[in-house]
């Protein structure tokens, strides 16, 4: 029952009418006249079981348990995860296994590893059963993955099995470009996962197929405020920088500053383009303690080159309308600020050829 809850919490859906639901039907399973003895028997009975009163349709991204038991609609994880908890109330040992886009489930008995593709009525020890071949692709689109193909497979914990429910949960709402909801999941999936799938130097392989849970708590919290960009609203954005930063840390790679950095530039590139210079200044001077040295110089120097090119649009504005006080007034406050600026150099040959020639 406590892997049942922690399916359902993954799901979304924890009201006790689920866990109530789920409870009825192992009781319901456990009591029939006719479960075999023998625990390879019973291990296949309970495929079939799940296949003739809950699972009923196919679906590549119904992967919620709590969906699964109402509708009977299920993909590979919530139907492996069904069928782990069965196998547990029935004192079968089970672990996941996982693809590159695929999930099933290994039961462990009197010595043997014998994979069980839960999407599929077939799916016990699937390896030489034609009624599962003949159906299975056709079925999911997947292909059976046997135990020799060792580098395309991994053998996962209950865990880590559950937290693919969440995995797909966030990957269902980022196809939908919704990177919101997708903040909770993660955090929830990383405190589920923190230190479930750990190898035994204490850091996740960069070879496993289960991904390292930090990184993809990261990759969603930058998402996240990568969604706050591109609708330019920068200052939620940086906002949303400093809390989570502050609460998970990037120790290795600092993608929090480059994320800030992405921030402040954008917002700065829109008032240079709106040529709001003061702007540009003042709120790089703001978020000065948000950048490093070098950012801050980066972004300063673009404010800087800015700058001269106004006060030259600004001089060439006023003399095309035959304004050369004003325009050399222009100039000369350019000048004051840039003295080596190459175009408002330029500039005052302009005007000194004009003077000659006045003169």
């Amino acid at each position: 029952m406590e892997l049942a809850e922690i399916a359902l919490w993954a799901s979304g859906n924890t009201a006790a009418s689920n866990l109530e639901r789920l409870r009825t039907a192992v009781t319901a399973f456990n009591n029939l006249p006719d479960i075999p003895s023998s625990e390879k028997e019973k291990a296949e009975f309970i495929l079939t079981f799940l296949h003739r009163n809950i699972l009923r349709t196919y679906s590549i991204y119904q992967t919620r348990v709590d969906t699964a038991l109402t509708s009977g609609t299920f993909n590979c994880v919530s139907s492996a995860v069904l069928y782990m908890i069965f196998c547990e109330a029935a004192g079968i040992k089970t672990s996941g296994v996982i693809t590159k886009d695929h999930a099933f489930i290994i039961v462990h008995i009197d010595g043997q590893d014998i994979d069980v593709e839960t999407t599929n009525r077939f799916g016990f020890d699937p390896g030489n059963r034609r009624e599962f071949h003949d159906q299975f692709g056709r079925l999911t689109g997947f292909s059976y993955v046997p135990a020799q193909n060792y580098r395309d497979r991994q053998t996962i914990n209950k865990i880590e099995l559950i937290s693919l429910i969440f995995k797909n949960r966030i990957a269902d709402n980022e196809r939908r470009n919704n990177f919101s909801d997708p903040v909770p999941l993660v955090i929830d999936r990383f405190f589920l996962l923190l230190g479930e799938a750990l190898n035994s130097s204490g850091v996740y392989s960069s070879e496993s197929l289960f991904a390292d849970p930090h990184k993809e708590l990261l990759d969603r919290l930058i998402n996240y405020g990568a969604s706050l960009l591109r609708a330019n609203r920068e200052e939620d954005s940086l906002r949303w920088a400093e809390i989570a930063s502050s609460r998970y840390p990037d120790p290795d790679i600092n993608r929090w500053q480059e994320y800030t950095f992405t921030a402040v530039h954008n917002r700065i590139t829109r008032f240079i383009r709106d040529r709001r210079i003061e702007d540009a200044k003042n709120f790089l001077e703001t978020n000065k303690s948000l950048l490093s040295e070098s950012n801050y110089d980066h972004i300063y120097n673009l404010i800087r080159i800015n700058m001269a090119v106004e006060y030259h649009n600004r001089f060439a504005a006023e003399w095309n309308r035959r304004n050369y006080d004003e325009a050399e007034r222009i100039l000369n406050e350019g000048l004051a600020e840039f003295p080596d600026n190459r175009q408002l150099l330029n500039n005052r040959e302009t005007v000194n050829r004009h003077r000659a020639q006045r003169q």
